[in-house]
């Protein structure tokens, strides 16, 4: 957050640990989003959990894993790593919003330490090669993450344990939980007709597979025009933004995005707002024009950010605060 921007982030202690004794936190849902650094905090959390020295029971796990992104994968292993008896529960799939990056897309450029592994030494590592590596140590160890299932409650029990309920039915008891589950709970919506139509989606897979549409991609910041500048080569590809300028995107991005749209690669509509989609077009509202344009489309790609999963935290206990960043002088 800044001075005047503030963000929602979860009480937690240097442990991980949450307000609500047991529930622990790691990655990005509590304000640390790279992947290195999510990484090294599942791995710190299961070791603060270790320290407790809560006693194992019969029928109880040690600990629910929620999420197997960077920092669930992370937690995952460090658990076998100590002979903790776990589950790691995914509401999508392996890797969590790592998996829906662009397939060559660069995740890393520094070397990390994964346990039951050790250094990797990988510079410049695309998406391919990290979900690789993390399938080969998954398999090597034989742990299982259950993918395709989504955690619906958190109830803290007497006796300091928590009853983790799933969509699938299937409850859990634990003396832990670690939540890895990333700030974007579901994809933020634009409420706008036509908006469930199965030409629309929240994330781009496979870009290369998709060719001669007409696109409409939503959205100002690093997925949208990333994903504009993946689809441009074979597509007509339209890029829809509510603001008159890219206002937080990485500098790369900008020079790209800026030389793209300067070449024609790609046409920007800024202040802009989509209004409605339909079976062969979609209808764009801009600001300084009296009549909504009516345009010809194949497909919706949506990038409008994720909704913290704010009602879900707080239903277990978690404390939510707005937290402003401030600035610091060097005189």
């Amino acid at each position: 957050g800044t001075e005047s921007r503030g963000v929602d982030l979860p009480h937690v202690n240097q442990n991980f640990e949450t307000n609500a004794k047991g529930i622990f936190i790691a990655g990005e849902l509590g304000g640390m989003g790279l992947i290195k650094n999510s990484i090294e905090q599942g791995q710190q959390a299961i070791e603060n959990m270790i320290k407790l020295k809560k006693p194992s029971r019969e029928n109880i796990l040690d600990v629910v894993i929620i999420g197997a992104g960077p920092a669930g994968i992370s937690a995952t292993l460090a658990s076998k790593k100590h002979e903790l008896s776990s589950v790691t529960l995914e509401q999508d799939s392996l890797g969590g919003t790592v998996f829906t990056f662009p397939r060559s897309k660069l995740v890393m450029t520094s070397p990390m330490d994964l346990p039951l592994y050790g250094k990797v030494k990988l510079h410049d590592t695309s998406k391919d090669e990290l979900l690789a590596l993390w399938n080969k140590v998954i398999e090597q160890h034989e742990i299982e993450i259950k993918e395709n299932t989504k955690v619906e409650s958190i109830i803290p029990l007497p006796d300091d344990t928590f009853k983790v309920v799933t969509n699938t039915g299937k409850e859990y008891i634990s003396n832990y939980v670690l939540l890895a589950i990333g700030r974007r709970g579901s994809p933020r919506k634009l409420n706008v007709p036509g908006e469930d139509s199965q030409k629309v989606s929240y994330r781009l897979l496979e870009p290369e597979r998709i060719s001669g549409k007409k696109i409409l991609i939503v959205g100002g910041g690093d997925s949208a025009v990333e994903s504009a500048m993946l689809l441009m080569e074979n597509n007509e590809v339209i890029l829809s933004y509510r603001k008159d300028k890219f206002a937080r995107i990485k500098p790369k991005n900008r020079e790209s995005i800026t030389e793209a749209i300067d070449s024609k690669s790609i046409e920007a509509i800024f202040n802009s707002n989509l209004k409605s989609i339909n079976d062969k077009s979609i209808m764009i509202k801009v600001d300084n024009e009296e009549n909504t344009r009516t345009i010809e489309n194949d497909l919706v790609y949506i990038f409008a950010g994720g909704e913290m999963p704010t009602s879900f935290l707080q239903k277990a206990g978690v404390e939510i605060t707005k937290r402003f960043g401030h600035i610091v002088r060097k005189y």
